[in-house]
Formats: structure tokens, C-alpha cells, sequence
């Protein structure tokens, strides 16, 4: 008998000529080639409901896991193309053939001082603080440029709507009729590009649009506005520091008046031009008089050697000498020489000290305002020189230029880009599978 493991052979029939060839029979299904053997088996696996060759698929290491995975990357390979490839292919046949050309004009100024201090004069730009900054005027300028308000001044003079909608501007790249002034911003600051160079203060301006005279004409605009802004700072600024220069004389100024009036209340109500005056007189006065005293005291001496003391000229010289002694007394009480006594405060008040003292505080502050009131002059002089030398201007140092061959949109940069993208959301996504399909 033939052993059961062994392969049974079949033999062709001899021809003529020929030799006998055996071919070796294949194997079996396992399935089919136990059925003789074990049939109740099968019969209870089908009987259960089960598939016995889908139970032998199972127990076939590695079957089902190659299976399962093949179909896993057909899925992913159609995602691929279905989400990468053809809306690339789509976007990119779209750049290459129908979107418009676009020509830009360049242009660049910078804001300047006619009289701009030095850098390394530090003391003064300390003392010039209120002198115009070309450098924070540049910034004021750079945020208009890519403002709400530069898009309405222009709508004044340059349809806009006209010139980012002609006729040969794709869809994709237009601007629309319509729309909010949000996305008009939005789509000015995609057309036009603002680059402010801070070390050298020079701003540079690139419009694109879809016609090269169009950009020319709107580059010439935005360089119009630019230098209507810097000139309206500029006159600001100028009226500002004249009419602090103003205020301050106009302060001084009333400051004197009050003065001068209360001047003339003192001297109204003393009825002196200055008690200085009248003091130096006074003095004069009492000196005068102590003379005479003291000659009428000599000559009273010498009468007194040779004539009595009741003689009629040494009583008159005695009386004369008494009558200057008490006008030299009222002199100098006049003077505030004396103490107050029983006189009162106004006797004391009517004193020459004291309305010297009154005047003197008068004139001082009279001559304090003539100095405030003077130098505010000189002030707002100095000012109004500095308003007509210190003003800033707007300096253009290129033209806006005149573009012969379209340079924008850059056909295959966008492309490459919208291909990147879509790449990178897939393969975001595949992995964001693959790691929950692992944790669970």
C-alpha cells in the first residue's frame, strides 16, 4: 500500500518513440481532503452556521492582517487623490491658464525735516520737545497707508470698484461689487503692499493691479495722500507751538495789567508818583533843617558869652532852635524814624516806611511782569521763526514706475503652496486615524 503522506503520481501512457513522464498531483484543500476523513465535522460547522473556510482564513497566520491592510491603503491612496491630487491638479490648471495678469507699479519717499536736529544732539532734542518727529510722522503715515481712511479719500478722486474689476480680472483675484468696507480693506492690503524701512525712514509702496496704466495711476494717488497727510501734521503741529507761544504772552500780558492798575490805585490814593522820591526829599529836609540848628545853636553860644540870657536875641534864637527841632521831629516820624505811640494803626499806615514798602512790593512785581511780558514776546517771535523753518515734507525718491511684462500672481509659488496645504490638512488627518484607531 501506498503511505498515506505521500504524493500520488499518475503516469502518461508510453508513446512511441517517447519516454514515460511523471507529474506529481497538487495537494488538496485541507477542507476537501478531510472531508472523507472527518465529515461530521464540517457538517457541524455548517449546521452551527459557521463558514469553514472562513474559520481556516483565520487560522492561517497573517491572511486576514494582509487583507485588511491592503484595503486600508487603497482607501488612504483614493484619499490622496480625491482631497490632494486632483483639487491641486484643478487649482493649479486654474493659476496656469486662467488667472489675469498683473502689473505692479513701485514707488517709495520718506517723510523728512527741513530743519532736523542731529542724532547725537541729545540736549536738544531734550529742549526741543515739541519739534516735529519725521521718524513717529513715517509710522503715522505707514498705518494711514493700510487704513480704512486712505480707501475713502481715494474713493474721491479713483473709482476703485473700476479698477480692480475690469474686464479681463479673473474671478479669483477681483474684488467684487458689494462689499463691506472690511473685506475692501482686506483685499486693498492683498493688492497693495506697505513696507516701512525704520533705520533709513523710506517707505516703499507696490501696487498690483490688471492694468499697468491702472497701477501708475493709483500709485500716483497713494503718493498724493501721503504728502496731503504729512503736510496737514505738519501745519498742526506748527499752529500748535505758535499758540502755546500765544497763550503765554496773552497770560503775561494780563498778568502786567493787573499790575499797572494796581499801581495806579496806589498812586491814586497816595498821591505820589513814588514815595522813594518823596523819602529823598524828606531826608534832604531834615538834613537842611539840622544845619540850621545847629548854626542858630552856635550863634546862640557865642551871643550868650557877651549878653544875658533873657536878652531878646538869645529868646528869639532859643525859639527858632525849638521850632526846627520840631519840624526835624515831624520830619522824621514822616519817615517812620519814630516809634508808633499813641498814634494808631492808619497813623502808622500813612507812614512813608510803610508806603515805601507798599511800593516797592508794587514795583517789583510790576517789573517781574515787564520781564515775564518781554520774554513771551520774544517767545512767540521765536516760535513763529521756527513754524516757517521747522515744517516737514514728504521726499520721493522713486517714481511710481510703469511695469511692460506682468510679474504677479506668481503662477507656481501659489500652486506649490495650495498643494502644500492640502497636504499637510491630510496628512494631519490620516495620522489624527491612525492614533485613535491605536488607542482604541
Amino acid at each position: 500500500m501506498t503511505a498515506p503522506n505521500k504524493t500520488p503520481e499518475i503516469k502518461d501512457a508510453p508513446r512511441s518513440g517517447g519516454m514515460f513522464v511523471t507529474v506529481p498531483r497538487q495537494d488538496q484543500d485541507p477542507l476537501t481532503k478531510n472531508r472523507g476523513k472527518n465529515p461530521p465535522l464540517i457538517d457541524r460547522l455548517k449546521k452551527s452556521g459557521l463558514d469553514p473556510q472562513k474559520l481556516l482564513d483565520i487560522a492561517r497566520p497573517g491572511s486576514a492582517t494582509k487583507s485588511t491592510t491592503s484595503l486600508r491603503h487603497r482607501l488612504i491612496l483614493i484619499g490622496f487623490l480625491l482631497f490632494v491630487a486632483l483639487p491641486s491638479a484643478a487649482f493649479s490648471a486654474y493659476m496656469i491658464f486662467w488667472a489675469s495678469d498683473q502689473y505692479h507699479s513701485t514707488t517709495a519717499f520718506a517723510v523728512r525735516s527741513a530743519n532736523q536736529a542731529a542724532a547725537t544732539d541729545i540736549l536738544g532734542m531734550m529742549l526741543d520737545s515739541g519739534s516735529e518727529s519725521p521718524t513717529s510722522n513715517s509710522y503715522i503715515v505707514n498705518d494711514y497707508l493700510q487704513s480704512q481712511a486712505i480707501i475713502e479719500d481715494l474713493s474721491h478722486t479713483i473709482d476703485l470698484e473700476a479698477i480692480f474689476n475690469r474686464d479681463q480680472a479673473d474671478w479669483l483675484f477681483r474684488l467684487g461689487t458689494d462689499l463691506p468696507i472690511e473685506d475692501k480693506i482686506d483685499y486693498w492690503n492683498r493688492m497693495v503692499d506697505i513696507n516701512f524701512d525704520a533705520t533709513s525712514g523710506v517707505i516703499y509702496v507696490e501696487v498690483r493691479t490688471f492694468h499697468p496704466d491702472d497701477s501708475v495711476t493709483l500709485a500716483t494717488a497713494i503718493l498724493q495722500r501721503s504728502e496731503v497727510l504729512v503736510n496737514k501734521l505738519s501745519e498742526v503741529n506748527r499752529r500748535q507751538s505758535v499758540r502755546f507761544a500765544e497763550e503765554t504772552v496773552a497770560r503775561a500780558e494780563a498778568r502786567l495789567k493787573v499790575i499797572r492798575r494796581q499801581m495806579l490805585a496806589y498812586r491814586d490814593g497816595t498821591q505820589e508818583v513814588s514815595p522813594e522820591d518823596n523819602a529823598k526829599i524828606a531826608m534832604e529836609m531834615i538834613s537842611a533843617l539840622d544845619q540850621q540848628v545847629v548854626a542858630k545853636q552856635a550863634e546862640m553860644k557865642t551871643l550868650a558869652t557877651y549878653l544875658n540870657s533873657d536878652s531878646p536875641r538869645i529868646r528869639l534864637l532859643y525859639e527858632e532852635i525849638n521850632a526846627l527841632e520840631s519840624q526835624i521831629t515831624t520830619e522824621r516820624q514822616r519817615l517812620g524814624g519814630g516809634t508808633s505811640g499813641d498814634n494808631g494803626t492808619s497813623a502808622n499806615d500813612n507812614r512813608l516806611a510803610v508806603r515805601i514798602s507798599d511800593y516797592s512790593d508794587l514795583k517789583l512785581e510790576e517789573e517781574f511782569a515787564n520781564q515775564f511780558y518781554t520774554t513771551a514776546l520774544a517767545g512767540l517771535e521765536k516760535a513763529r521763526q521756527d513754524a516757517d523753518q521747522k515744517h516737514m515734507y514728504l521726499a520721493t525718491f522713486i517714481k511710481p514706475t510703469l511695469s511692460q511684462q506682468a510679474q504677479y500672481p506668481q503662477r507656481f509659488l501659489y500652486s506649490f503652496a495650495f498643494f502644500l496645504m492640502l497636504a499637510g490638512f491630510w496628512t494631519v488627518v490620516v495620522l489624527m486615524y491612525y492614533n485613535i484607531r491605536d488607542r482604541t
